[in-house]
């Protein structure tokens, strides 16, 4: 055998979605974020629809009082004998006197200088005579001192003369509009509190209305590893009614499975136990014989051997959690120690790295088959040095791995015949005792934990062996 170069990376399914994004994607995570943007929607459209509403209320009252003051300038608004225009007494409203107070008449003849409030100073309002209307209407207009005016105005014919007098009446709006603006603020503060109140107890009611959700994620974690054979919960009545029925199909689904499991365990181990007699009478049988009959038959049972110590070895895989997890080192040490007894003459030198309280998440016995395995196979070919590197992988994965990395110092194995070596009784060297079920024994157990096995040039000079495996 030759070593050769290249080595085969060896990678896990990593999770890129952030933390939020997993958040969101959850159950939680779409009934707060439904529930807060639908209670958003519908405060805001409350709030809009109550700021209108008091707008609307507000600048009503200011033209009610508009129009009141328009009748009245025209109730005490006279025409001389001469001709000329007068108001027989003065608005009661002291602001009517005092310069750009906010509050202003105004009432004009074409042709001739408008009778207005002192309150405008030297300030005119745009009287429109181009646009005659005998009815009242209100508008926006220019005020005085950079103000903002609202205005009630319309045309009057005074009885005592046959002219048209074009009456307004004006108020500054930046009053209005500061009370507009003070409510709008109480408004949406007040929402955004009761926004901040109602999410608080959305979180609240999801939390405690996914409880019993999270109780059954708990006991399935439970039934997993081991630590129970069923979900407790349904049994000791603290599962809501309706998810009550749930739990028990879990259990029963639970239940069928185990049997299943045995019932086809059993099977495959009594089928393989019935053809191993069987076999080992045909192999006794052409043993020594030389034709070529004899050599057919002998292969062939020699390779139904190989399928049913396959099998009867695939049907003691266990493929579960442990509850606390298997301690790793101490097992590594101890598969070590039974090699080098194998190895016999061997001088190996063993190098084993491994930080304390590194545990494996599955049954023991799956793991003494597979790491055995490896460790057998690599002492079996190194020359002198055996190097076994295990460290704990969490960062990007979407659970707790272990890379275990077996090297050795032997001839390696070239590129083009690494993948041959999981091929059940595939055998580089036929000089080397063995079945050639290791390593396809290897990568039927890693693939039942979710992990897997690659082969590649190892930093010794021989052959690297590096397995993912479930961490606790």
């Amino acid at each position: 055998m030759t070593q050769s170069g290249g080595d085969i990376n060896v990678t896990a399914n990593r999770e890129q979605p952030g933390s939020i994004s997993r958040f969101l994607a959850s159950l939680a995570g779409r009934l707060l974020l439904s529930a807060i943007l639908w209670s958003s929607v519908a405060l805001v459209v409350g709030g809009v629809v109550l700021s209108f509403a008091f707008r609307s209320y507000v600048l009503s009252d200011v033209d009610k009082r508009l129009e009141i003051l328009l009748d009245t300038l025209v109730g005490i608004s006279e025409v001389s004998p001469e001709g000329e225009f007068r108001l027989n007494q003065s608005l009661a409203d002291q602001r009517f006197m005092t310069p750009y107070s906010g509050w202003y008449w105004q009432v004009s003849e074409a042709g001739q200088e408008p009778e207005r409030s002192r309150s405008l100073w030297d300030f005119a309002l745009d009287p429109g005579h181009q646009n005659r209307n005998f009815s009242l209407r209100y508008s926006i207009t220019p005020g005085p001192d950079g103000q903002t005016l609202r205005q009630a105005e319309h045309d009057i014919i005074l009885p005592e003369a046959e002219r048209v007098f074009h009456y307004q009446v004006a108020t500054d709006m930046a009053e209005v509009q500061a009370a507009i603006d003070r409510f709008n603020w109480l408004l949406f503060s007040a929402l955004a509190l009761i926004l901040v109140t109602v999410s608080l107890a959305l979180v609240l009611q999801v939390s405690y209305g996914l409880r019993p959700l999270r109780q059954i994620k708990r006991d399935l974690s439970d039934v997993r590893a081991g630590r129970s054979a069923h979900l407790r919960s349904a049994d000791e009545g603290k599962m809501p009614e309706d998810l009550r029925p749930l739990v028990d199909e879990i259990n029963g689904l639970i239940n069928q499975n185990d049997k299943l499991v045995d019932r086809a365990r059993t099977h495959v181990g009594n089928l393989a136990h019935a053809l191993k007699t069987p076999l080992s009478i045909i192999q006794n049988e052409v043993d020594g014989k030389s034709d070529k009959g004899a050599e057919l038959i002998a292969r062939q049972a020699k390779d139904i051997r190989v399928h049913v110590d396959h099998h009867l070895k695939r049907a003691r895989i266990a493929g579960g959690g442990t509850g606390p997890g298997l301690e790793v080192k101490t097992r590594v040490e101890k598969l070590v120690k039974a090699v080098k007894v194998i190895a016999g003459d061997k001088k190996l030198q063993t190098n084993i790295e491994c930080l304390e309280g590194v545990s494996f998440d599955g049954e023991k016995q799956d793991f003494d088959e597979l790491l055995g395995n490896i460790i057998e196979n690599a002492a079996k070919w190194a020359e002198s040095k055996l190097s076994i590197n295990i460290i704990r992988l969490e960062e990007g994965l979407r659970r707790p791995m272990l890379e275990i990395k077996v090297e050795d110092d032997g001839p390696g194995v070239p590129d083009e015949e690494r993948e041959a070596l999981f091929n059940r009784g595939t055998r580089l060297d036929e000089q080397v005792p063995g079945t050639g079920l290791g390593l396809a024994i290897v990568r039927d157990i890693a693939d039942m934990y979710g992990g897997s096995v690659a082969l590649s040039t190892a930093g010794l000079g021989g052959l690297a062996v590096t397995i993912l495996l479930p961490a606790k």
